[in-house]
């Protein structure tokens, strides 16, 4: 089915999910800007924020996606420490009308220790690298859309890595 035809079959109210997951995909991206702030990375942790009941039933687990990108960032030679300052940050939603297909919204972000220009004393954390994707999944295959798209996304973090810590 062509992509016309899928979004001819959605309802007002199911463009309308998609479009809300898409606009909470902000934050940094993938410019030489952002990649250079992976500059010198030595070690990142994972963090995964918590699923929706929806994604938990239909066999999705925090913990399963945090050992799926520790995997991916492995292979990919990048060291996982689960005491590193700086973290790669998951973040999966999803949205579904009646008898449709679901919306998914996998964002995956580096987060990094940050101090306010005007204040040196305040320190927070802020994504300065990332990468997000808006999806169409049959309900039936949301665990496995989803991890796919993870693993995508964690390539594309491992190729901006790469990219700013040449050998």
């Amino acid at each position: 089915m062509s992509y016309d035809e899928t979004a001819m079959r959605w309802t007002p109210l199911a463009a309308a999910l998609v479009m809300a997951l898409a606009q909470t995909a902000g934050g940094a991206g993938d410019t030489p800007l952002e990649r250079a702030t992976l500059k010198g990375l030595t070690a990142v942790s994972v963090t995964v924020d918590s699923l929706d009941s929806e994604l938990q039933r239909e066999g999705l687990s925090a913990q399963a996606v945090q050992s799926e990108v520790e995997r991916g960032l492995s292979s990919a030679g990048i060291a996982v420490d689960p005491k590193a300052a700086e973290f790669v940050g998951v973040r999966i939603t999803a949205a579904q009308a009646k008898r449709s297909d679901v919306a998914l919204c996998v964002d995956l972000g580096l987060y990094q220790g940050v101090f306010l220009q005007r204040d040196r004393n305040i320190k927070t954390a802020v994504e300065t690298w990332g990468a997000h994707s808006v999806l169409l999944s049959p309900a039936r295959q949301v665990s496995q859309s989803a991890t796919d798209t993870l693993d995508q996304l964690v390539r594309q973090f491992a190729d901006a890595y790469r990219s700013a810590n040449p050998k």
